[in-house]
């Protein structure tokens, strides 16, 4: 645990001295008035680096102090397969709900990405939105702010739903509120019986890798055609067994928590 939290104060101090010459430079650059051409995007890449270091060492120090050892289960490779299955159920299930809500006259103003390049959406679709926006968030509310919920909050329950409140309230997004809460719900939960941040990790970077990709795929519209050509119950049915089935497999497949104060 200690060389964990060692070698990520290096990279973080490591980040802050590529950060801060990057930061001047850019504000030489505006000074003169010169295009910035790239220089926002690495600065921003440094920054989200440096505060994913200093989530995951606030997470370690949690871990430490609670004597939890964070390693992964001997069934490791059962559990990444099994997240794998239940994010790609979880995000279809999300599809139809959203398509629910729309149909109910609660349009989907979730705002749209698009990507200029195939580079672009290397950086912003895969490296920022799937991989660094994840684990930036996984370690915030389920491996920070759940462990601190413990502390004045005994029933798992409510830690559940308290930290899918603030999940979704984070995005802003007050329309699509419900699918942010679900999806927090299923994070907390995943977590919970995993017993490792690294699975919430994964199924949220899945999610967000999916959400992207059919955006620069332009498999939207296509999509949204094949799912309003079914009716709104079929659409109902569809979307409430795909939950149920979600929370069947992590309650009662996955592992299960070995102690009662492990979260």
């Amino acid at each position: 645990m200690w060389l964990k939290i060692r070698l990520l104060k290096r990279l973080t101090l490591f980040c802050i001295g590529l950060y801060l010459p990057i930061k001047f430079f850019i504000l030489w650059i505006k000074s003169t008035n010169k295009p910035l051409c790239h220089h926002y995007t690495l600065e921003h890449f440094i920054l989200r680096m440096i505060i994913c270091c200093l989530a995951f060492i606030y997470y370690l120090y949690l871990q430490q102090n609670q004597g939890i050892k964070d390693s992964i289960a001997p069934s490791r490779y059962k559990l990444m397969i099994g997240t794998v299955l239940l994010q790609l159920t979880m995000t279809f299930g999300l599809l139809l709900l959203s398509s629910i809500q729309e149909a109910l006259s609660y349009p989907n103003v979730q705002s749209i990405r698009h990507f200029s390049s195939s580079i672009d959406f290397l950086y912003r679709g895969i490296i920022e939105i799937s991989c660094l926006a994840a684990i930036l968030e996984e370690l915030l509310f389920r491996g920070i702010l759940e462990k601190l919920l413990y502390k004045i909050i005994s029933t798992r329950l409510w830690i559940t739903l308290t930290s899918a409140l603030a999940f979704s309230l984070m995005h802003g997004n007050m329309r699509n509120n419900l699918l942010y809460f679900i999806m927090g719900c299923f994070l907390s939960h995943l977590y919970y019986h995993t017993q490792h941040i690294i699975y919430p990790m994964i199924a949220h970077g899945l999610h967000n890798l999916c959400a992207t990709s059919i955006i620069y795929l332009k498999l939207d519209e296509p999509l949204d055609l094949a799912i309003n050509s079914l009716t709104i119950i079929t659409r109902i049915i569809l979307t409430i067994g795909a939950l149920l089935a979600v929370y069947q497999y992590v309650t009662y497949r996955l592992t299960q928590p070995k102690t009662k104060n492990t979260i």
